[in-house]
């Protein structure tokens, strides 16, 4: 870890709340371990009481959790006093104060009230004048009531968390018109989202926080670690902006408890064991945006540049045309990418029988003439269910060669059921769970299949990111099914690599997921 680069998680939640699942983690004691294996010095956190049930109780509580370490922060619950169950501003203030909190936040849609100046304004003017920063989640406030609140108060410091890749042309109006808005990277996870940003606005108004426990404190530090921007700049991000946004002084400076790949991670070096990514979908030759959506460098020369510096070896790719509109269009471009670096990149075969009259045909063009051995469908984009009998023909060919397929579950009502039908009928395919790791709701069931099936894979990647994920699926003996795998450039590969590298497991079973199990995979194909 460079020591001078000192983390201060703006972004962590302690204490009970409602709907979480029975594997995810709300202790301080763990949360503080976590600080512990990913090298964070410090932690801003609120209170899941003060959201899910009561601020004022909340905020008690959360005093409590303070008491446990001098590493963490606390971040005080607001909500207008209309009906009398709160404090009024300059009461809330004192009971701040005494608390030694150093920042607000607020949820509006949790807590049922519409966060304009007629409601809070009192609490707004309040927080301004007292150069406490506000908090505030994507999921509770629209931009344009944010936008509102910046332009009446715009000495108030805002903290805009958890807004999901994508949302870039959204937010960047609004961070045009108004310096006082800062964000975090919790979940913008936008691909090259840091260097962009940086670029644009500067590091000042950038903020390092994970969303932890619910997500993945290891892949926040991601774009920090291997971001491509200058060393002052990450350490404001990393946690000189929230100090000095809160008044919080010297932040302890904590070594990474983890192994050596942990350690690279945290040093932004690329990774020195074999890394092998299962599901990438690169642009065409420039392109920097796909669906709409922002994707800048996604074309695969800047996607190589990206994997270099991760150490990433090996890379299978279905082309983002491919995949959203054209199939065939699509297949052209991935065989172009295999062809351009052929010691990393392989191909998914991509055919859209919504347009391709002869799937057959297609389906050994590029298999058996281009040597192309993974499989890929879209059932959100075509409609046509994955063991349609179109497929057949396309789906004797993989099993005739001990292909790889990639099922993304999305839109798919019957998607487990027709894959356990599949693996059943084609034992020599390897299937895998696209975003099996997306929740702990959704890896307990996709594990379910995975301990029955040999032939069934779980792919990891998604940006929710849950801490203690990955340590689940290993803990049920599947660390020979899991596989490292980023989406890129739909969204950054940088987290979703720290999210493995930074997990509490062997080096073994690291190095199973990172490269070891997709190269046996691919081992496989084509062999007779």
């Amino acid at each position: 870890m460079n020591s001078e680069i000192l983390f201060f998680d703006s972004n962590v939640c302690v204490g009970k709340r409602g709907r979480k699942h029975r594997l995810e983690m709300w202790k301080t004691e763990d949360v503080l371990k976590v600080m512990d294996q990913c090298g964070v010095g410090a932690a801003l956190v609120y209170s899941g009481w003060a959201k899910d049930y009561s601020p004022k109780y909340g905020n008690e509580r959360l005093t409590e959790e303070l008491n446990k370490s001098d590493r963490l922060y606390g971040c005080y619950t607001v909500l207008p006093n209309q009906p009398g169950d709160f404090f009024d501003p300059e009461e809330m203030l004192r009971n701040l104060r005494s608390k030694k909190m150093v920042a607000a936040r607020m949820f509006p849609r949790s807590h049922t009230y519409i966060p304009d100046t007629r409601t809070m304004g009192g609490i707004y003017k309040v927080l301004q004048r007292e150069h406490i920063p506000l908090f505030v989640d994507a999921s509770e406030i629209s931009m344009q009531e944010l936008a509102s609140v910046l332009d009446e108060y715009r000495d108030l410091n805002v903290v805009l968390t958890g807004l999901s890749w994508s949302m870039e042309r959204m937010l960047f109006p609004v961070m045009d018109d108004f310096p006082n808005l800062h964000i975090d990277f919790s979940t913008l996870q936008t691909n090259r989202i840091i260097e962009v940003m940086y670029e644009r606005y500067g590091a000042e108004r950038l903020i390092f926080g994970s969303g932890m426990p619910m997500k993945s404190l290891g892949a926040a530090r991601a774009f920090i670690d291997y971001g491509q921007i200058p060393l002052e700049a990450k350490k404001k991000i990393a946690g000189g902006n929230l100090c000095r946004l809160t008044g919080v002084k010297n932040i302890p400076s904590t070594e990474v408890k983890n192994d050596f790949i942990a350690k690279e991670a945290s040093e932004g070096k690329p990774m020195s064991v074999f890394v092998f990514d299962s599901h990438a979908h690169f642009l065409e030759e420039g392109g920097n945006c796909g669906t709409g959506r922002m994707m800048i460098g996604g074309d695969i020369h800047n996607m190589v540049k990206l994997n270099d510096l991760m150490g990433v070896d090996k890379y299978v790719v279905a082309p983002w045309l491919g995949i959203w509109t054209d199939s065939e269009a699509g297949n052209e471009a991935v065989l172009s990418m295999c062809r351009q670096y052929p010691k990393k990149v392989l191909g998914y075969v991509l055919i859209d029988p919504n347009y391709v009259e002869d799937v057959e045909k297609e389906a050994k063009k590029y298999h058996l003439e281009h040597g192309m051995p993974g499989v890929k469908m879209l059932y959100a984009r075509t409609g046509v269910r994955y063991n349609d009998p179109v497929y057949d023909p396309w789906w004797k060919i993989a099993n005739e060669n001990n292909l790889f397929a990639l099922m993304d579950y999305g839109s798919y009502p019957t998607f487990l059921e027709d894959v356990e039908e599949l693996a059943i009928r084609y034992p020599n395919v390897s299937f895998f769970l696209d975003h099996a790791g997306r929740s702990f709701a959704a890896a307990e069931e996709n594990a379910y299949y995975a301990k029955k099936y040999p032939n069934i894979y779980l792919q990891l990647t998604y940006t929710t990111v849950p801490q203690g994920l990955i340590e689940y699926l290993c803990n049920e003996g599947l660390a020979d099914k899991v596989l490292y795998g980023t989406d890129a450039p739909m969204r950054d590969p940088r987290p979703q690599l720290t999210w493995v590298a930074f997990a509490r497991l062997s080096l073994e079973e690291k190095k199973k997921i990172l490269g070891e199990n997709m190269q046996r995979i691919l081992n496989r194909c084509f062999t007779f």
